[in-house]
């Protein structure tokens, strides 16, 4: 199951309901989202451009 969450308050908090049982054992792998998902269609860059800035390792 992939998911989208906010961290808040030193919490993760899911954005959908997950249909956990109460104290059921998980794991997680925290990926950040990329900065383009957030600005998309913001700003206006060429294909090649936007692609080097989504590629840069700043973002990892």
């Amino acid at each position: 199951m992939s998911i989208s969450a906010i961290y808040a308050k030193g919490m993760i908090k899911p954005l959908v309901k997950l249909g956990l049982e109460e104290y059921e054992e998980i794991e997680i792998e925290v990926k950040r989202k990329k900065i383009f998902e957030k600005f998309h269609g913001k700003l206006e860059l060429d294909e090649k451009t936007a692609d080097e800035i989504i590629e840069m390792e700043v973002w990892d």
